[in-house]
């Protein structure tokens, strides 16, 4: 008995010696610029980290060059004859790293994780120099090499070390997992699942690969084993089918149920490596006329576009900043978001799929915002870069039950180079890589380009740049009439400044510097019905949940911003329109809002009073008296000619249990 519990104690430690170490090194980094010549006067710096504060504050002419980060490491003497790579988790847009003093690697793309292996630079038992060059200066073969958004410099994602064994789950394949779990086929009683696993070791070496899927309490409900035989390029891939009998279903917000994948390399004697990925099982389809299924159930996708920097730190994001966004998000009603420009912040899709949020995730492929724009470059190292930010993001996304969509491009045209034979092979490379999803495009152009990828998403500006937002309807007969054999969605919005009210109610130049809010919210207002009542749209996306940084822009206040959102830069004033989807989105939480608050000088003694709540019913009291109740439509109850008086009038709003109050002055 004494010697079967010494054998499990030996074999425990052995699973502690053969376990991976993942190291943070975020902290203490010396940053300085490349123009400064010398790194003697440095600021220390902890990661994630970003210089571009000249652009948060609308610098048009923001700074883009270089940026050093350096640090000293130092490397214990026991790891010798083990593998050391370096993840960055996202620098912008070019990093060359260099280890005591020898150039170890480039990598070029702003938004992917990448990694380097150290082993053969690093010094053991002694301080080891690294040192990151990181450049966010313009490229014509880094994409994107087009749109307003700002390109922020810096290493503004994590940075850890990854301690492995010789024998160990591949850490080097596009920064991923090297653990693939492929959704074959998923239904309510059966699911089968494929799952790939990227190993490297010893040529010659005999491994098990164990397998194991387990529930949020932890019980194995799958378990698996196969074993292989690393060949003499000292890397191999290993499947192992497995089917899970009565699967409970990651079914969107409603039950975001989530299984972890365990993945274990070991052979007689040893444990080498151990890798966990999610695992949420569901199985969607669309369809031109009836829309988005998921689990087999109409899920129409009421969603929003996410850029997801802000103010202050730019994409220099925390946890916290990504749990505050999708706070918001969900506190509107959204369950769906395109994440726009680029690959997102790891923890965002993590978090959507703790919260049950559809997620259509995309490279940096877009059209031009200026005349002086070029989208797509006809050159080799432009496709080659464009192919591997996509490879970055399907594998680094792979296991993400949130992610249904790969987006392929967004608003390009094809007036210069024509991109469209390198969108069909970008559509054929994600296909290829991963035919469990669809992919999709978001276009505001005719022709050929919006054939290729399964799913188009139209992004509209009438009653914005032009026209009125009744112009839609005239659209979407035409596209019915025309093109109604594509699966469509579509995309809109409309900027405004919480400073800027005004009595009249008009479209301004969307080029001028002033955006009234009003404008906004009305044009929300008259786009919703038409959408709503369009089940084809398989789904929406309005523009934008959160003002983003462009400081190209001089238009709107003048800040540089794109002031298309529903919340400001700083996630702290929701505008008015946030709360009209929110009554319409949102029916777990009641609400009552009275709109155009902060339009609380006027000049007129009668006044329509807007009010938006998901209640049937809202009592609307003027200085204490009572104006009588309303049933609204998409949200919207509105009093006409309130007779209101000189001075200052106090108006409430009551629903059931909800209350809210607003000031008016009458001048």
């Amino acid at each position: 008995m004494v010697r079967v519990v010494i054998c499990i104690i030996a074999l425990m430690l052995g699973l502690q010696l053969g376990a991976r170490e993942v190291i943070d090194i975020d902290n203490g980094w010396r940053f300085f610029y490349q123009y400064e010549g010398s790194s003697d006067g440095a600021q220390v710096v902890n990661l994630p980290h970003m210089w571009s504060v000249d652009a948060l504050n609308g610098k048009r002419d923001y700074f883009r060059g270089v940026g050093n980060y350096m640090k000293e490491l130092q490397i214990p003497k026991s790891w010798e004859g083990k593998r050391i790579y370096v993840r960055f988790g996202g620098a912008g847009t070019v990093t060359n790293l260099i280890v005591n003093g020898r150039h170890v690697g480039e990598h070029r793309g702003g938004y992917g994780a990448f990694v380097f292996e150290l082993t053969p630079y690093l010094r053991y038992g002694v301080s080891n120099s690294i040192w990151a060059q990181v450049s966010n200066a313009p490229q014509f073969d880094v994409l994107p090499t087009a749109g307003d958004m700002n390109i922020y410099g810096g290493i503004y994602r994590s940075v850890e070390l990854i301690v492995t064994e010789q024998a160990h789950i591949a850490v080097d394949h596009y920064a991923s997992s090297g653990v693939y779990v492929q959704q074959k086929s998923v239904l309510p009683d059966l699911a089968e699942l494929e799952a790939l696993v990227r190993v490297q070791g010893a040529s010659g070496q005999m491994l098990k690969v164990d397998m194991s899927i387990l529930t949020p309490e932890g019980d194995t409900v799958a378990l698996q084993q196969s074993e292989c035989k690393i060949p003499e390029t000292q890397h191999t891939s290993v499947i192992i089918p497995v089917t899970l009998q009565n699967p409970v279903l990651w079914d969107g917000v409603d039950n975001p149920y989530m299984y972890t994948v365990r993945v274990r390399l070991s052979d007689a004697s040893a444990v080498y490596d151990e890798v966990a990925v999610p695992l949420g099982l569901r199985f969607f389809t669309v369809d031109p006329k009836s829309g988005f299924m998921l689990n087999g159930r109409p899920y129409r996708l009421k969603g929003v576009n996410y850029y997801e920097d802000r103010d202050g730190v730019g994409l220099a994001l925390q946890p916290f900043h990504v749990k505050e966004d999708l706070d918001l998000i969900t506190e509107m009603g959204a369950n769906a978001i395109r994440a726009a420009g680029y690959p997102h912040n790891p923890e965002f899709y993590a978090e959507c799929d703790r919260r049950g949020i559809i997620v259509w995730s995309e490279i940096p492929f877009i059209g031009p915002a200026f005349m002086s724009d070029r989208g797509y470059i006809d050159s080799e190292a432009f496709r080659k870069n464009g192919e591997m930010q996509l490879y970055e993001m399907i594998f680094q996304q792979y296991n993400h039950p949130s992610v249904v969509m790969w987006g392929l491009f967004a608003d390009q045209n094809t007036v210069s180079d024509d991109p469209t034979e390198f969108i069909r092979s970008l559509n054929a490379k994600a296909m290829q890589e991963d035919p469990s999803r669809l992919t999709v495009g978001l276009s505001n152009s005719d022709g050929s380009i919006n054939f290729i990828t399964d799913l188009v998403v139209w992004d509209h500006t009438f009653g914005w740049k032009e026209g009125l937002p009744s112009d839609l309807k005239v659209w979407i007969n035409q596209l019915q009439k025309q093109w109604g054999s594509l699966c469509s969605g579509i995309s809109y919005g409309a900027g405004a400044s919480i400073y800027q009210q005004e009595d009249s109610l008009y479209r301004p130049d969307f080029k001028g510097r002033w955006h009234p809010e009003r404008w906004q919210t009305y044009l929300h207002e008259q786009y919703f019905p038409m959408v709503n009542e369009s089940p084809f749209f398989w789904g929406w996306f309005v523009s934008n949940m959160f003002d983003y940084g462009a400081a190209t822009r001089t238009w709107g206040e003048g800040t540089g911003l794109d002031d298309r959102g529903l919340v400001t830069f700083d996630r702290k004033y929701r505008k008015d329109a946030f709360y009209f989807y929110k009554a319409n989105w949102n029916s777990s939480e009641p609400m009552v809002y009275i709109a155009e608050r902060r339009w609380n000088e006027r000049s007129k003694p009668k006044q329509n009073i807007r009010v938006y709540s998901n209640a049937a019913e809202v009592e609307l009291w003027v200085n204490g008296v009572s104006i009588g109740k309303k049933q609204g439509v998409n949200g919207i109850f509105l009093w006409e000619n309130v007779e209101l008086r000189k001075g200052v009038n106090n108006l409430e709003a009551r629903a059931d249990m909800c209350w809210d109050q607003a000031l008016i002055t009458i001048h």
